[in-house]
């Protein structure tokens, strides 16, 4: 899913993370989202990608930078570029 609630008001938010909750048992479900504070409710796992650009022929190449339980990432992530991310203070 990408963006699953992007532009959703806070009770149509609700709704789909609900959905989300209740799919998990039977489902893998892979949601791509800015939103932090979704990625922390409903996510068991969370990703950290960024973009390495090569500056003679400008291609951009996605990176996996880190990736492990959601409270770990959140709260003690181990790259600093993560932390930067999740704390706001890049992005």
């Amino acid at each position: 899913m990408d963006e699953p609630a992007s532009a959703l008001d806070p009770i149509a938010t609700s709704r789909i993370e609900d959905l989300m909750r209740e799919m998990r048992p039977r489902y893998t479900i892979v949601i791509v989202t800015h939103n932090m504070q979704q990625a922390t409710r409903v996510s068991d796992q969370t990703a950290f990608f960024s973009v390495l650009t090569d500056s003679k022929t400008d291609t951009r190449t996605g990176v996996l930078i880190e990736h492990g339980p959601t409270q770990q990432i959140f709260e003690d992530p181990h790259d600093p570029r993560t932390q930067a991310y999740v704390t706001g203070r890049i992005g």
